[in-house]
């Protein structure tokens, strides 16, 4: 379940009631609340009364870190946007910020056979340091993890935060809720897929004797993996492979993602089936809005 934060600052309570009014009409806003959580200590640690935003005393929070990159910065900016509105709606005048960080989308890189090949190659063979149950565990989750990603087209973050109630094993489909654009959809898995899915499964509760929530249950079992673990394990495998600094694009996580597109289009024009009768189930089957995304 979501974690829930208190926010103690004298806006808590706006802040608190912006939270709630957002999740009511349908927003996840889990990661928007524990920015707020900061945002609520940065307020309390400036002695900040219970007044509305100013472009004065939101100077600090609006000035970029040098730890943190472009993007990092205009999310933080858009959900104090957002705070204003609600603020506003309430009668309280506050400062309204621009968003003046742009930054364009990196290009998609498409790994070839050879490179899936070396990479889950590392994933497969990877042994952890320290040897523990929990890092075991971490370890034999891996490759499944990778691999759903891989055939399946899930965001990172789908796949993470899986739950099992969510999972038919049995169908061999899964229920993505509230994606991304909060859409929901139907993923099927492939019987080979499947049946990988079904041994790891059965692995977590016979042989680790877990009542697990999550499929890929995070460093305490109650909460599923971060999906920041998940980026940061991905460049380390593969920056064991022979290809680490030798393609013209570092891959990522969302590197499978692209990958799985490429081949399953490239399977249709072999096949010699429509691209364009098929983008429509293909924009569906990953979750985008329209077929620009």
């Amino acid at each position: 379940m979501p974690e829930k934060y208190n926010y103690s600052s004298s806006i808590g309570h706006h802040i608190q009631g912006f939270i709630d009014e957002k999740q009511a009409s349908g927003y996840k806003y889990y990661n928007e609340s524990k920015w707020m959580e900061k945002f609520d200590a940065y307020w309390q640690n400036h002695n900040y009364g219970d007044t509305g935003l100013t472009q004065e005393n939101l100077e600090e929070w609006l000035r970029k870190r040098d730890t943190e990159g472009a993007g990092c910065l205009m999310h933080r900016t858009s959900i104090i946007r957002e705070f204003s509105l609600y603020l506003n709606g309430l009668g309280i005048p506050s400062y309204y910020p621009s968003i003046e960080v742009r930054y364009p989308k990196p290009p998609a890189y498409v790994l070839t056979d050879e490179e899936l090949k070396a990479f889950f190659h590392q994933v497969d063979n990877f042994v952890p340091k320290k040897a523990s149950k929990m890092s075991s565990r971490m370890a034999n989750e891996y490759p499944i993890l990778f691999r759903l990603i891989a055939c399946t087209g899930l965001r990172n973050s789908e796949a993470s935060n899986l739950p099992i109630e969510n999972i038919d094993f049995e169908k061999g489909s899964i229920e993505i809720l509230n994606g991304k654009g909060d859409k929901d959809r139907i993923v099927y898995l492939s019987e080979d897929l499947l049946v990988i899915c079904r041994d790891y499964y059965r692995y977590l509760r016979e042989e680790l004797g877990m009542n697990p929530i999550w499929l890929f249950p995070g460093k305490f079992p109650d909460k599923p993996v971060n999906s920041s673990t998940v980026s940061d394990r991905f460049t380390k495998f593969w920056n064991k492979t022979e290809f680490k600094g030798k393609t013209a694009l570092k891959p990522c996580v969302h590197s499978l993602r692209h990958t799985m597109i490429t081949r399953r289009i490239n399977l249709w024009v072999k096949q010699g089936i429509s691209f364009e009768q098929m983008m429509p189930y293909l924009c569906k089957f990953l979750g985008h809005k329209t077929f620009s995304d």
